[in-house]
């Protein structure tokens, strides 16, 4: 019985041995299924806190994207006007040109009528000064013929 009781001892203590080894990995294995569920649940934060990041960023890129949008069509509103504009800046040339070309021949025109009334002016002159001669003839050969009248 002794051989028994020895025997038993034995396997009892490997069994405690075994039990202690098996109890250590057991909470070795806990522990660092604790520590792989707290660097889970870390890792899951950090995740959802990155999704709001990224909603928030979208949000954002969203907004920004309707701008630029504004922004191209006032560009493309812009660029049109601008070439309104060009094409009135070419109209209202070619029309000043025309008003240039007008204003130069009415000039030419003003002279020569200037030129015509200086010639129409020295005739009338001329005829007036012709029209007193020829008046003071008359009345210079009234004189005499009223003279010799008189005296004849």
């Amino acid at each position: 019985m002794f051989n028994f009781t020895k025997k038993y001892r034995n396997a009892l203590a490997n069994a405690n041995e075994q039990a202690a080894k098996a109890s250590e990995k057991y909470n070795a294995a806990i522990k660092q299924i604790e520590q792989l569920e707290d660097a889970l649940t870390q890792s899951y934060k950090a995740q959802v806190l990155m999704i709001e990041d990224v909603k928030n960023c979208v949000a954002s890129l969203y907004a920004v994207q309707s701008q630029l949008q504004s922004v191209v069509v006032y560009l493309e509103h812009s660029d049109q006007h601008i070439l309104e504009l060009k094409e009135e800046n070419k109209v209202l040339s070619s029309s000043t040109d025309e008003w240039l070309k007008r204003a130069i021949k009415l000039e030419f025109e003003v002279l020569a009528a200037k030129d015509q009334l200086k010639k129409i002016e020295n005739e009338r002159d001329l005829t007036v000064k012709m029209y007193e001669r020829l008046q003071a003839q008359l009345m210079s050969s009234d004189k005499k013929n009223n003279r010799d009248i008189n005296q004849g």
